[in-house]
């Protein structure tokens, strides 16, 4: 009986390993052949792949990884790493992460950058890394293979909508970041989109959060408290002096928070918020 048991239990893993397909949209790269096994990675077994950052991954709703090696005709290989995440705002926020302060953007998917030879991008809720191999593939063509694989995701996409709420002025080039939970030290605030300014001799943040009205009211509410700040929430535009974030301006309106963090003087900023 033990054994018709463990069978049975084999059968079903085994199953669920071979349900497992390729997305068809990555079979046919232009130029390029699959060479090999390809290697499929869940939220269960991640860390047999990058132990030491699995965890990080996983922090940023995590689904899935097909780690694929592309051959060409020339016999130069490629490997692609397609790490799949909940939404485009969590695999926004794993690949700002790891994506230099200071490189230079490229226009692959959403968005893109070039280190050590190989390449790292954004496209909808993929964050992919193609990387080269031997011999070694001519940049152009690198390129080329990962223009073709974010066209295969996603044509014409860019950055999630949000951060297109933030105003122009003051914003400092490649800040953006997606803080995936306890936002001000806040539980439940979760999911907040920051960029940081430099106006006026300042550097702050700006940032800005969209949910349905109740979770946004609880939020504000579990702040008020913590502050013991008595008064019934109102749409306006708050600043508080935080014993441990500084002074805070803080908008609510239906659905929505917006705020300025690490301002010395947060109201000549007020503006900004505004323009959200």
């Amino acid at each position: 009986m033990q054994i018709n048991r463990l069978l049975v239990l084999l059968f079903f893993i085994s199953g669920s390993v071979l349900a497992q397909n390729y997305p068809d949209k990555f079979t046919a790269i232009e130029g390029w052949t699959i060479e090999g096994e390809k290697q499929f990675y869940s939220q269960d077994n991640l860390y047999d792949y990058i132990n030491g950052a699995s965890d990080f991954y996983l922090g940023y709703a995590f689904q899935d990884l097909w780690v694929v090696d592309y051959k060409n005709q020339a016999g130069q290989l490629l490997t692609l790493e397609l790490y799949r995440h909940s939404s485009a705002l969590q695999a926004f926020g794993i690949y700002t992460e790891e994506r230099p302060q200071t490189t230079e953007v490229l226009p692959i998917g959403a968005q893109g950058f070039l280190e050590s030879g190989a390449i790292f991008f954004l496209a909808n809720d993929y964050y992919v890394k193609v990387y080269n191999g031997r011999p070694e593939v001519p940049e152009v063509a690198i390129l080329a293979f990962a223009n073709k694989v974010a066209d295969s995701i996603c044509s014409g996409c860019g950055l999630p909508d949000l951060f297109n709420r933030f105003p122009a002025q003051g914003r400092v080039n490649l800040s953006e970041r997606y803080m995936p939970e306890n936002f001000m030290g806040l539980s439940g605030f979760n999911g907040v989109c920051t960029v940081n300014y430099e106006l006026a001799d300042e550097t702050f943040r700006l940032f800005v959060y969209k949910e349905n009205d109740e979770t946004c009211r609880m939020i504000m509410e579990k702040y008020f408290k913590r502050l013991d700040y008595k008064k019934k929430l109102k749409e306006k535009t708050y600043t508080f002096d935080d014993p441990y974030l500084g002074k805070v301006s803080l908008s609510y309106k239906k659905g929505m928070i917006s705020g300025i963090l690490d301002a010395k003087n947060p109201e000549a900023f007020i503006s900004l918020l505004e323009k959200m």
